[in-house]
């Protein structure tokens, strides 16, 4: 496999910013909804990053991300849809060993969507897909902006470290770590997360995801409940 050439996380907003916004097909409306109230805003003291409601036991909702997104000890602040605000300690994060996710546990008296989980393991190449999260458009922006972008699939079997293993053309910005990648349908099959050159010799960038049967396989062998720390929503006025 020569597909090697990964592309450090701290370059992704540099890889959106030479592509043209003109080629880049936009996320459908119907879509776009969909995703917009699934996903999370994270922010840390030194990182920004996305995240997807994927399940819920009573009061507590699972967040599942990309573990480089909330890799620093510490306490993170998640921004739900309703921009309302919830803060987390690193400490009652879930890692998944092997693979670059992890599992942040929220309880709210509050209602949030859950995704609609696919199947990763029935995707084909040339497979239309939806990515989306969180990120920062130019400098000139203070603030974050959700953007979604459409691709089709390139690779299913891509066999990167940490569980990379679907490859897709679509346009992903920093900040957009963890964020879902959907289906026409609007399921969730897989967690964003890492961009790369597509091959050794090759100037084309790509990006690439965990396939969400990754995560539930992983979700399926645990011996015990997940942790489910109570966390009071905080005013995010500022949001």
């Amino acid at each position: 496999m020569h597909y090697t050439r990964l592309i450090p996380a701290f370059l992704m907003g540099l890889v959106g910013a030479f592509i043209p916004l003109s080629t880049v097909r936009g996320i459908s409306a119907p879509l776009e909804m969909i995703a917009q109230n699934m996903t999370v805003r994270l922010e840390g003291r030194t990182s920004v990053g996305t995240g997807v409601f994927v399940e819920r036991q009573g009061k507590t909702y699972y967040i599942l991300t990309s573990d480089h997104v909330v890799k620093q000890p510490g306490n993170y602040i998640i921004v739900a849809p309703d921009r309302k605000c919830y803060q987390v300690s690193s400490s009652s994060i879930n890692r998944i060993s092997g693979l670059d996710l992890a599992v942040i546990p929220l309880t709210s008296n509050l209602s949030y969507q859950i995704a609609n989980l696919g199947n990763s393991d029935q995707l084909t190449p040339g497979q239309n897909v939806y990515v989306s999260g969180w990120t920062r458009v130019n400098d000139l922006l203070r603030g974050l902006v959700f953007f979604g972008s459409l691709g089709e699939i390139t690779e299913v079997n891509s066999k990167l470290p940490q569980g990379y293993s679907i490859t897709y053309t679509n346009l992903v910005r920093v900040g957009m770590s963890g964020g879902g990648i959907l289906d026409e349908q609007g399921r969730l099959i897989g967690i964003n997360g890492l961009v790369r050159y597509a091959a050794r010799n090759s100037d084309t960038i790509v990006a690439s995801g965990i396939g969400i049967n990754q995560f539930l396989r992983w979700r399926s062998s645990l011996k015990k409940p997940l942790s489910s720390p109570l966390q009071e929503p905080k005013s995010c006025s500022s949001y």
